[in-house]
């Protein structure tokens, strides 16, 4: 399938943003994959193999799914990094780019002819993001870490789990999505800020995943500091909201509710028909009801389990008590609600010959809003039209650097 390089029908709020994602794996990609879905055009740029996130986890058709929605959007040519030639391909590219995505350890990117202080001197309003586990300095720094090692290092897994279990990692790539938001909003602010400056001048952009989901654990620093408090594995129990857990109903789903200010707590008391604990001293505080935390999840655990879920969240909800039930994602994608509000789309997969249903792209602007325009391509799809129509090499140096593996 040809495509042009820019999407006249797109009013994306990125739209005309030239982005080249050199990065492999998840956050850097999904960063970029943000970018790409707001109206960026970016050009991913591959090892000859592809990028190994085409061969993580399940796959369709011979490509990982994982792939197929990081891909999306994105244009691909392969580059042999590792190779002179390849390494001046990529530097003539990224001189007419507004950004570039990298996620190699610190050191690495200029050591394949990408060093951001030498593009810049061809191209100064270069913005680079680098996202790498421990950061660009500290000591830290060169050692090899995934998101697994920033939630286990950040302290997050060890408050994670049931208090008399082992810390658990989280199911999905909390810190590398982190990561990827975190990279993106950096990414939007440098722009802007390239726009207010009279010179245009880009600048680097250092993003750890450490940070990124250290960032997210809210107060605990200063708990600690003045109240020497360490966070534990308290289970689906917090002690910024009592009651708030997941309970067991009759029919054998479990529900979520949760109950952050006192006003609340005292609805929740009333739907389950004891009005006595709104006055009872020992439940009247948000203090008090972190004291006798047990003794109130017992309470609502035994009403929760006498009772259908529908009838739980019923009456939950008619009460104004935040709740939900706990769905797996065959629920999630067949409730009403997340279809009404367009939260899947279907996107052509070329190589498949058929649309794939995934998420779509978040968040909603009204004005200038994203779009799913296609998902992850075959390795290599945009070589001719890049390195031809692009950087004007003819057809048979095309074919000599592919033979050569240079691309």
């Amino acid at each position: 399938m040809k495509r042009s390089f820019a999407d006249p029908d797109d009013n994306g709020p990125l739209s005309g943003v030239v982005v080249v994602d050199v990065s492999q794996m998840l956050a850097a990609p999904f960063a970029a994959m943000l970018l790409a879905d707001f109206g960026a055009t970016v050009l991913k740029i591959e090892p000859p193999k592809g990028d190994q996130s085409r061969r993580a986890g399940y796959n369709v058709g011979g490509t990982s799914v994982w792939w197929r929605q990081l891909g999306r959007n994105k244009y691909t040519v392969t580059c042999n990094l590792k190779d002179e030639r390849g390494q001046a391909l990529a530097r003539r590219i990224v001189e007419n780019a507004d950004v570039l995505v990298d996620n190699m350890r610190p050191g690495k990117l200029e050591k394949v002819g990408l060093d951001p202080v030498e593009l810049m001197k061809a191209n100064p309003g270069l913005i680079t993001l680098r996202v790498s586990g421990w950061g660009q300095d500290g000591p830290y720094r060169d050692l090899p870490a995934f998101g697994s090692q920033a939630e286990a290092f950040s302290g997050f897994a060890y408050s994670n789990g049931e208090p008399d279990g082992k810390p658990i990692l989280p199911a999905v790539p909390l810190a590398d999505a982190a990561g990827g938001y975190l990279g993106a909003f950096a990414v939007a602010m440098a722009l802007y800020r390239r726009e207010k400056d009279p010179n245009r001048r880009g600048q680097v952009i250092d993003v750890s995943l450490l940070e990124s989901i250290f960032g997210m654990l809210g107060p605990w620093v200063t708990a600690y500091d003045e109240l020497g408090h360490i966070p534990q594995r308290l289970g689906g129990r917090s002690p910024a909201a009592v009651p708030r857990n997941v309970y067991l109903a009759k029919d054998g789903i479990w529900v979520s509710v949760s109950c952050a200010t006192d006003d609340i707590a005292f609805r929740a008391f009333r739907a389950i028909g004891r009005e006595d604990m709104t006055k009872d001293p020992k439940f009247a505080t948000h203090a008090n009801r972190t004291t006798h935390i047990a003794e109130i999840d017992a309470i609502m655990g035994d009403w929760i389990g006498r009772h259908d879920s529908k009838f739980v969240t019923d009456a939950f909800n008619e009460a104004g008590v935040p709740v939900a039930p706990i769905y797996s994602i065959k629920e999630v994608v067949n409730d009403p609600h997340v279809n009404e509000r367009g939260m899947l789309e279907r996107v052509i997969a070329e190589d498949l010959g058929k649309e794939i249903r995934m998420q779509g792209v978040f968040p909603r602007l009204m004005g200038t809003p994203g779009k799913l325009r296609w998902s992850g391509r075959p390795i290599g799809a945009d070589n001719e039209a890049w390195y031809v129509q692009r950087l004007g090499l003819s057809h048979e140096e095309l074919a000599r650097l592919k033979e050569e593996g240079v691309i």
